[in-house]
């Protein structure tokens, strides 16, 4: 694969990326103002569809956690396909993936510590108005800000090493949960590398480790890996073959947060039930991989990833990721706790979620630009210093 194939391959998998984390937003808006969609409970419905499509494939939109296996396949996949390169030799092998280790965790922890800090300068400014809307949007996250300790020490303790070491819910930015599982993923998918990647057999500790992480988020990195190292086998060829792969990762990507039985989802379920493993999980991961495998077949689906908006999206996607959960709860709650005042609910939610988006996509370029792009800079620069 040529520099120049691999950058155009580059752009839909950042407009796939970019949509994944537009779907995480929404999901985050949804369990705020529409906690029916998720939960299922009829009381706390707003709309007469809240539950409704919060069992169908619509939700696949809005379901969080099957935007957080794609991201994590495509870490697997965007960290590994440089490493199965035929004509890499065993000294560049070695270089590509020494460098993307050494980087990883500044690239990682200077754009997640700021989105911390954030939150301590919104603390100490009263600038939380979820818990002004409790009692309006019924929402389950009753999360109070206002509680959380300020203390430096926390504050910076969270920034840097809580996201990254420990696998618990993060109090001041709850979307950090992820970064633990970014961090020792991609250092799973290295340790697999410089071990097994030029193993010929390699397909059986796949299979091992697959087994032994079908419970956790680190096969998602494991199967997006494996994509990588598929890449270059051409098999699979049939448009209907790649319809029905992308029909089955929708349907598996989709499946609700709600109990499955009495659901299009209830096979998902009966045929998991005897294995003691999370049907969720284990579905929003193959659908996940099933996913990122027709859009890599597929030209078509390139294109539509490929599309411009859609590839600005993915640039900034991990900004948008990082912020998007505490401008949900300064601006977006302090909006709609105005205009509830003047309008029907539905009505005042579609103008809090619209008029947020311009402001919350204007920051999530300039922290792409000033915070997320300055890490990518000063992870090489601590690569070189330390290779000289």
């Amino acid at each position: 694969m040529n520099k120049e194939t691999f950058e155009k391959k580059l752009f839909y998998l950042d407009g796939i990326r970019g949509l994944a984390a537009f779907a995480v937003v929404i999901s985050h808006y949804i369990q705020v103002f529409y906690p029916a969609a998720l939960n299922g409970r009829p009381q706390q419905a707003h709309f007469k569809w809240d539950i409704w499509y919060g069992h169908s494939p619509i939700n696949l939109f809005y379901n969080g956690q099957f935007a957080v296996c794609l991201f994590f396949v495509l870490s697997g996949y965007v960290l590994s396909v440089k490493m199965f390169e035929n004509e890499l030799d065993s000294e560049t092998f070695l270089k590509l993936l020494h460098s993307s280790a050494l980087r990883r965790y500044i690239r990682l922890a200077v754009p997640a510590a700021v989105s911390v800090l954030l939150v301590y300068l919104a603390i100490i400014t009263n600038a939380f108005y979820l818990q002004d809307i409790w009692g309006t949007t019924w929402t389950d996250m009753k999360k109070n800000y206002y509680a959380l300790d300020t203390n430096i020490y926390t504050v910076i303790k969270a920034a840097i090493f809580d996201p990254f070491f420990r696998f618990e819910a993060h109090p001041y930015n709850p979307v950090l949960w992820t970064m633990s599982y970014e961090l020792l993923g991609s250092f799973l998918i290295f340790g697999f590398l410089a071990l097994f990647g030029r193993v010929k057999k390699r397909w059986i500790v796949y299979v091992v480790l697959s087994f032994a992480f079908i419970q956790t988020y680190f096969v998602a990195f494991l199967w997006g890996m494996l994509l990588a190292d598929l890449l270059k086998h051409k098999w699979v060829q049939s448009i209907l073959m790649k319809v029905l792969v992308l029909l089955m990762g929708i349907y598996l990507g989709s499946a609700p947060y709600t109990s499955l039985m009495g659901t299009m989802y209830e096979p998902i379920e009966v045929w998991t039930k005897n294995f003691d493993i999370d049907p969720r999980l284990l579905a929003r991961t193959l659908g996940a991989a099933m996913i990122l495998f027709a859009l890599l077949r597929s030209k078509l689906l390139q294109h539509v990833f490929g599309w411009k908006p859609f590839v600005y999206l993915g640039q900034i996607s991990f900004s948008l990721y990082l912020i998007h959960f505490t401008f949900l709860n300064t601006f977006s709650a302090f909006l709609f706790s105005k205009v509830i005042h003047y309008f029907t609910y539905n009505l005042a939610y579609a103008i809090t979620f619209l008029v947020s988006m311009l402001p919350l996509f204007i920051l999530s370029h300039y922290y792409m630009k000033y915070i997320d792009q300055g890490a990518l800079k000063l992870a090489r620069k601590v690569e070189k210093k330390m290779t000289e």
